[in-house]
């Protein structure tokens, strides 16, 4: 006679916490969607400060390479009606990598990915325009990686999960296109964007982005107060 035999399936603390924030973005999203609460779309393009941190092993080392140019670009929609509160998320194109430097020989490393990135937007609104913060977590698939260190002899991981740190202001016009600006800090902080036995990495990237927003609806709802 055959016995039912059950199996458990082991899932980690980070693959729960990935489902959860999957399940709230996709929730939120299509209750968002469901009242017409998307307040705004753009687009945004700026430039990519990136470097990487060397992690070695046996003998433990840290090394910080130097900053490389890049370049990245994105599409995003402002979800929410509250003054305070809203969420942001977008699509985006992010070049990386560094410049490692030796007596003798100049490494360039780059990288390209493509990212979903959602925010909590914190805004408030003065009357010479509307100051934000933005925090949230960012999915990274990389699209591309020309490595030039020797020490770096496998490939980048083809998906990465990071924190993105920003802040923006928001220009004040009497239309429904309004001027953006933003600044981003997104380094790796807990997964290695790279890891073998005797070397780990990561990415550290400061970006600089200008764009427009397009408000949907009463361009008057979002001016700012005028006080007497």
């Amino acid at each position: 006679m055959r016995k039912n035999t059950k199996y458990r399936t082991f899932i980690s603390p980070l693959e729960r916490g990935l489902r959860g924030v999957f399940l709230v973005l996709i929730t939120h999203f299509t209750l968002s969607t469901n009242a017409q609460f998307v307040r705004g779309i753009g687009i945004m393009g700026g430039v990519t400060f990136a470097k990487h941190k060397f992690e070695f092993k046996n003998p433990d080392a840290i090394e910080k390479k130097k900053f490389v140019f890049g370049f990245n670009g994105e599409l995003f929609g402002e979800f929410g009606r509250g003054e305070y509160i809203r969420w942001q998320s977008e699509f985006q194109y992010n070049q990386k990598g560094s410049k490692d430097k030796t007596d003798s020989t100049t490494y360039k490393n780059k990288l390209a990915y493509v990212c979903w990135n959602n925010y909590l937007k914190i805004r408030y609104e003065l009357f010479g325009g509307i100051p934000y913060l933005l925090i949230g977590p960012r999915i990274e698939y990389k699209l591309s990686e020309a490595m030039q260190s020797p020490t770096v002899v496998s490939s980048f991981k083809n998906f990465q999960f990071s924190p993105s740190f920003g802040a923006g202001w928001e220009f004040v016009t009497y239309s429904n296109i309004k001027p953006i600006v933003e600044v981003h800090y997104n380094p790796d902080m807990y997964l290695n964007a790279y890891k073998t036995t005797p070397l780990d990495i990561k990415n550290r990237a400061w970006e600089i982005r200008v764009g427009l927003k397009y408000l949907l609806g009463n361009a008057s709802e979002d001016c700012p107060p005028v006080y007497r």
